[in-house]
């Protein structure tokens, strides 16, 4: 199909649908329906484009994170840039101390802790050998020269650094990628741990004053592979910015206790709010810092990531609140658990939500889980149409969730941490890039999704995600999940989405503000979501999403004299525009999202 023969359909379709009558709003501004108990937030996931350190757009970023004053912004520190997500990405390894580097990086070895120098070289080999520190083999490629370079370099020597070079060590094995391990010894001998904070505090910081006098959720998902039984030891990447999607390996704990797990994340969180932990070997780290936040979100898609069970979960979800307990003394911070991503996963949560299963004194403060819509294409409008019905499905499956959780942990508060849309092909370089009207799309799903979870009671509703990006070669970048940004990845511009996150933040007030009885003509809400409330203070406003990829005409009786803020095509990457409304009938352009604030009045609820 041309671009012509393509237009002439749509323009059928648009002329058919704003010919016909307009839909009517009727809402009974006296009539209680439910109160607004929902919080509009978000996600913001480590990744280079966020991260000061590699990206021309950060203050940009952070700056719009700032402005959008948000409650409960979830901080996801994420596996596929594993040197972004985990602190210790080594396990400790006693007196030995280990280096292992790819093509063109550094081996780098020190001895500075101890004061001392390097006093022997046990291993070292350029070319396919493998293993942890301590268990280093030589594979069939190995440069017979490896080791008197090594010494060379380093014996003596308070600390070295030798480059994994053909050029140094010549090409064993010509073809076939090669690494650089390195076992050494210290004297007077040092315990060694591998803590490096530098690529996860930037960002960590930035997120921390954006965000500061709100609350916040922190959730550093990613487990460190050594922590779980493997044949061989996971080989992240050297490269910071280079993706890692492999790096969840294993499924089982080397420590059954699981008090690794617990006083690694005590040591993190200890890091950031006790100006520094006590490491493996008695060392004092030191950060200085003291940062607080509200909740802390016990990893990420769990059923997916590690591929844990219901029991083996809520074991860890205790050990690391435990271990958190031990290292920071801190017994006020509150607790996230499950972050689902499957769905009808009810086994899940009737076995979490019962305290029965839990050691004892450990809080069930909020759960969390997640819902992507998606499409059959990336570049037919007409099919995003699809993304609301998919949200009335999930609709269905949070009140059954509702039901187990009123039945066994009605304390326990809810959290949909990540909903958001992932179009076809999202991550696969050069897939075609979607047309800007998507992200009025994903704005009107957004806002769709909201108002319809919002009259569940739901506490917390988190647009996903603040940053993705396609292929961005300027930056060496591989695609990040593009179609669920907010932000324009060039500029750090707001897109729709953003802009209709900040309308609904800036609009509502939770726990003040009542839903009244809102019925319209549209049978089914097939075109038109709208719901209206009343605050305290007798304001009152209605938010109308338009579900299509056409116009459509509205009739909104008394608001003649009362504004309009519409976020849609014409608003681009600016915020919503504001009109003076002269006619109760009111023109939504395909996928507009607006609010109407009424005219004056003394109606108090």
């Amino acid at each position: 199909m041309n671009i012509i023969q393509y237009t002439c359909l749509f323009l059928a379709g648009y002329f058919i649908l704003s010919s016909a009558d307009p839909i009517t709003i009727e809402v009974s501004w006296s009539a209680k329906d439910y109160p607004l108990h929902t919080t509009p937030s978000l996600q913001i996931v480590t990744n280079p484009l966020v991260s000061r350190q590699f990206s021309p757009v950060s203050k940009k970023i952070f700056d719009n994170l700032a402005q959008l004053n948000a409650e409960y912004t979830r901080f996801a520190a994420w596996f596929p840039y594993p040197k972004m997500a985990v602190a210790e990405l080594d396990p400790p390894s006693g007196l030995a101390q280990c280096g292992n580097a790819g093509e063109s990086y550094l081996v780098q070895l020190s001895c500075r802790k101890s004061g001392g120098t390097i006093s022997s070289i046990d291993f070292a080999s350029y070319g396919t050998a493998t293993g942890a520190c301590g268990q280093m083999k030589q594979g069939t490629c190995h440069a017979t020269t490896t080791m008197d370079i090594v010494k060379q370099a380093c014996l003596g020597q308070q600390e070295c650094s030798v480059p994994a070079s053909y050029q140094i060590f010549g090409d064993p094995c010509f073809g076939t990628h090669k690494r650089l391990l390195v076992q050494i010894q210290c004297n007077p001998p040092q315990n060694n741990t591998y803590w490096n904070f530098t690529y996860v505090d930037p960002m960590f910081q930035d997120f921390l004053q954006a965000t500061d006098g709100h609350s916040r959720i922190v959730m550093f998902s990613t487990q460190p592979t050594w922590l779980f039984k493997l044949d061989t030891p996971h080989i992240y990447p050297d490269n910071v910015t280079e993706t890692d999607w492999g790096y969840p390996q294993g499924t089982q704990f080397v420590d059954d206790t699981m008090q690794a797990l617990g006083d690694y994340y005590g040591r993190l969180t200890a890091w950031y709010t006790r100006g520094g932990f006590i490491d493996e070997y008695g060392d004092r780290h030191v950060s200085n810092y003291s940062y607080k936040w509200d909740y802390t979100e016990i990893f990420n898609e769990i059923e997916a990531e590690h591929q844990m069970t219901p029991e083996v979960y809520t074991r860890a979800y205790d050990a690391v609140i435990q271990g958190i307990r031990r290292h920071t003394n801190n017994t006020e911070m509150k607790y996230v658990g499950m972050a689902l991503s499957g769905h009808y996963e009810f086994n899940w949560y009737r076995y979490f939500l019962n305290h029965s299963n839990h050691a004892p004194d450990i809080p069930l403060d909020m759960i969390s889980y997640h819902f992507y819509a998606s499409s059959k294409t990336r570049t037919d409008p007409l099919d995003y149409e699809a993304f609301f019905p998919q949200l009335d499905t999930f609709t269905d499956e949070i009140r059954q969730i509702e039901v187990i959780r009123k039945e066994l942990s009605p304390e326990t508060r809810t959290t949909i941490d990540e909903l958001g849309i992932i179009l076809p092909d999202d991550n696969t370089p050069g897939a075609p890039q979607f047309p800007l009207v998507f992200w009025n799309a994903g704005a009107a799903y957004y806002a769709y999704a909201w108002g319809k979870i919002s009259r569940q009671g739901i506490d917390v509703v988190g647009h996903s995600q603040l940053v993705g990006y396609p292929n961005l070669p300027d930056l060496q970048l591989e695609p990040q999940f593009p179609s669920v940004a907010m932000l324009n990845w060039t500029t750090g511009e707001g897109t729709a989405k953003y802009w209709v996150s900040k309308l609904l933040i800036n609009t509502t007030d939770i726990d003040n503000d009542q839903a009244v009885i809102t019925r319209t003509s549209d049978v089914g809400e097939k075109n038109l979501f709208s719901q209206a409330f009343v605050t305290k203070n007798g304001r009152r406003w209605v938010l109308m999403v338009n579900k299509r990829f056409a116009d459509i005409n509205v009739v909104l009786p008394g608001c003649t004299g009362g504004a309009m803020q519409v976020v849609n095509e014409a608003s681009g990457f600016g915020p919503a525009t504001v009109s003076k409304l002269t006619s109760d009938q009111i023109l939504l352009s395909a996928f507009a999202v607006a609010v109407v604030h009424m005219p004056d009045s003394e109606l108090m609820i």
